[in-house]
C-alpha cells in the first residue's frame, strides 16, 4: 500500500531490472536467494504502507530498491520479523532531529540539532530513511554502511518491547548474545579489531546490534576477520554468511576496511 492508495506492483521484469542497477549486494546472491529476494520484495511492497514525505515521488525504482535492501536480512528469517514495520517514509535527502539523545560518545546526551538520514520508532510505528542515502548505500557497500539495514535491524531488536541490542534470541543463543554485548560495551579499552564497526555502534547496545548488522551484510569479511564471535553470532541469527558470497569486481567496489 502506498500511502492512501494501492498502485500496481511492477512486473518481474522491471523488479529484477531495478536490482540489478541498483542493489549492488544482490549480485552475490545465489539462484534460490535471488528468487527469495524478489519473492520478499513483492511481499513488503504489497504489506507495507509506503509514504513519501516531503519532494519525492515514489517511483518503482524508490519502492523496490529499498524494498531490496530490506529484505536482505531476512532471506532466512522471513517477512514475520518485520511484523512491527506498518509503513515505510521515504525522504528525499537529510532532515533535521531536535530532542535528547544518546551520544556523540558513551554516557553522554546531546541536544543539538542533528541531520538525520534514517529513523526507527518503537512499536507499530513506522521507519523513515533518505532516498539520497538509501540509493548511495545500494550502490557502494564497500562503504560499510546502508541505512536500510540499519533501520531495520532497530526494529527486529524492538520486536520484544524493549531496544536492547538483544534480536529475538532464547537459551543458549541469548546468554551467549548478552556475553558479546557486555565483552564489548562494557570496556574502557579501544581494540584494533573496533575499526571494524563505526564508532556509533559504541553509543549503546541498540546501536551497537543495528551497525553491526549493517557491517555484516556490507563489508562482511572485515567483520569476521576481526570479530569472529560477533560475525559467527549474527551469521547464526540471520541464518546466513555473507562473507562466502562474492562480490562481483568493479571500479566501484573495490575492498574497504574503513567504515564511514
Amino acid at each position: 500500500m502506498w500511502g492512501r492508495r494501492r498502485r500496481e506492483l511492477p512486473d518481474h521484469d522491471e523488479v529484477e531490472a531495478i536490482i540489478d542497477a541498483g542493489v549492488t549486494l544482490a549480485a552475490t546472491l545465489s539462484t534460490a536467494e535471488r528468487s527469495g529476494l524478489h519473492a520478499l520484495v513483492l511481499e513488503l511492497l504489497s504489506s507495507k504502507r509506503w509514504e513519501a514525505v516531503g519532494a519525492i515521488e515514489l517511483t518503482d525504482e524508490v519502492l523496490v530498491t529499498v524494498a531490496a535492501n530490506a529484505a536482505l536480512p531476512i532471506l532466512e528469517l522471513g517477512s514475520g520479523v518485520y511484523r512491527n514495520v506498518a509503513s515505510i517514509l521515504v525522504q528525499p535527502g537529510t532532515r533535521l532531529s531536535h530532542g535528547v539523545r544518546a551520544g556523540p560518545s558513551v554516557g553522554v546526551v546531546s541536544d543539538e540539532p542533528m541531520p538525520v538520514v534514517g529513523e526507527a520508532t518503537p512499536n507499530q510505528g513506522p521507519i523513515s530513511v533518505s532516498w539520497a542515502q538509501a540509493r548511495a548505500d545500494s550502490l557502494h557497500p564497500q562503504e560499510g554502511r546502508n541505512v536500510v539495514i540499519h533501520e531495520l535491524a532497530h526494529k527486529i531488536d524492538m520486536a520484544d518491547g524493549y531496544t536492547d541490542g538483544t534480536p529475538p534470541l532464547s537459551g543458549t543463543a541469548a546468554k551467549r548474545w548478552h556475553a558479546l554485548l557486555a565483552d564489548e560495551l562494557e570496556r574502557a579499552e579501544v581494540r584494533a579489531s573496533d575499526a571494524a564497526l563505526r564508532p556509533y555502534a559504541f553509543t549503546n547496545p541498540a546501536e551497537f546490534f543495528a551497525v553491526a548488522t549493517e557491517t555484516f551484510f556490507c563489508t562482511p569479511a572485515v567483520l569476521r576477520d576481526a570479530k569472529p564471535d560477533l560475525y559467527e553470532a549474527l551469521g547464526a541469527f540471520y541464518g546466513q554468511d555473507p562473507a562466502a558470497r562474492v562480490l562481483p569486481e568493479s571500479p566501484g567496489n573495490s575492498p574497504s576496511t574503513s567504515p564511514r
